[in-house]
């Protein structure tokens, strides 16, 4: 038999398959190739992820054995192999703040800021930064960025913990006028069945002034219990400020002896007693009581003014008197006549106008040369109740 003829179909198929097999071997190199490349990123990148984790697992470590210094290299080194891992670039911010480097702390948290605006973690941070370079208002605007921002864990705890930091920032400050109304704002934001919260809160209000809030916060404390001493002087010493000398004396005797042995229960306790022992308007008191006590008002109040005049250089006696000091001192000098003890004894109705003078004297001294002491202080107490009273 003959060798058979190919034909040039057959040629070109054997071609066909040739070229469709090479390019067949060519895909599975590729993506032999491509899985071997992809297998290697993933190591590289598994890698690299897992040193940044180290080297932030061990910068936490650092900072909580109290080596921040060393802290804040392990950050970096994290960073530098996940630089823009966000949670990383916070606590390098955080240990930088708490190392007092503010300057480099605060483009970190800036930076973050603009990512989370309503990150409370970042306005903290940011807050605590203000409030240590005194910038008053930043600090207040982040802090409100705190205490209504988002929060992951325990959020009603942890913004009551930032009103808290806010309202004592600003005592600190002397910056009263703002504190109230954080302070007010901590108070409704404490749930009533806290007395731990609700006793911190007392303390802030009494710091801030609020006499009436906080009197009436120590009131249900003690309608839950009545033999808690810290509410016990909490509402003695709100009685007191608020001119109510014989209720805080009696919530300051109701304390423990040692409790009414520390300074700050028994002075408001000796400064409440000297207070009615000077006042003429205690129901009860004679005529000849009365009339006494207003005398020795004047006079306590005159000695006050010239020792007050002898401090300043100020003159008492300048015609026509200019001064508020100088008008209640001659006023009472005018008045000297009329009002001394035995026409106050026979024309009671001339008592309360003599105190007022006593009284005018006392708070235009206080302006002048400050807060007095001793029954000066007393006068004045009683001066500033009067005034509540009739206001």
């Amino acid at each position: 038999m003959g060798k058979a003829v190919q034909t040039p179909a057959g040629h070109a198929g054997r071609r066909q398959a040739s070229r469709e097999m090479i390019l067949l071997l060519c895909v599975l190199s590729f993506l032999v190739l491509f899985s071997f490349t992809a297998l290697v990123s993933r190591m590289y990148h598994k890698k690299v992820h897992g040193l940044a984790d180290q080297w932030f697992a061990a910068g936490e470590e650092r900072l909580q054995a109290g080596d921040s210094a060393v802290a804040l290299t392990d950050y970096r080194n994290a960073l530098v192999y996940s630089p823009n891992n966000t949670k990383f670039q916070f606590h390098l911010a955080e240990a930088l703040a708490a190392g007092g480097h503010y300057d480099q702390a605060r483009p970190y948290l800036l930076a973050l800021l603009s990512e989370s605006p309503g990150s409370g973690e970042v306005n903290l941070q940011l807050a605590r930064i203000a409030a240590a370079n005194n910038a008053r208002a930043d600090a207040l605007r982040y802090y409100q960025g705190a205490i209504y921002g988002e929060w992951k864990d325990d959020a009603n705890s942890t913004r009551w913990q930032i009103r808290r930091e806010l309202c004592e920032y600003l005592i600190s400050k002397g910056a009263i006028n703002q504190a109230i109304p954080a302070a007010l704002d901590l108070d409704e934001n404490t749930p009533e069945n806290d007395p731990a919260r609700l006793k911190i809160v007392g303390q802030l209000l009494l710091q801030t002034n609020q006499w009436v809030r906080a009197q009436a916060l120590y009131r249900s404390l003690l309608r839950a219990d009545r033999y808690d001493e810290e509410a016990t002087a909490g509402a003695g010493r709100a009685a007191f400020e608020l001119g109510e000398f014989s209720a805080a004396i009696e919530d300051l005797n109701r304390l423990s002896p040692e409790r009414r042995e520390q300074a700050d229960v028994a002075s408001v306790l000796e400064m409440a007693h000297r207070v009615l022992a000077m006042s003429p308007f205690l129901a009860g008191l004679s005529p000849q009581v009365k009339a006494q006590r207003a005398a020795n008002a004047l006079s306590i109040a005159e000695l006050r003014a010239q020792g007050c005049a002898r401090e300043t250089g100020q003159s008492l006696v300048e015609t026509p008197p200019r001064t508020e000091l100088q008008v209640a001192y001659a006023t009472s000098q005018t008045m000297q006549l009329n009002w001394d003890l035995r026409d106050l004894q026979k024309f009671p109705d001339r008592l309360d106008s003599a105190m007022q003078t006593a009284f005018d004297i006392e708070n235009a001294v206080a302006q002048t040369c400050g807060e007095p002491q001793g029954d000066n202080r007393a006068l004045w107490l009683l001066a500033r109740s009067r005034s509540a009273v009739n206001r």
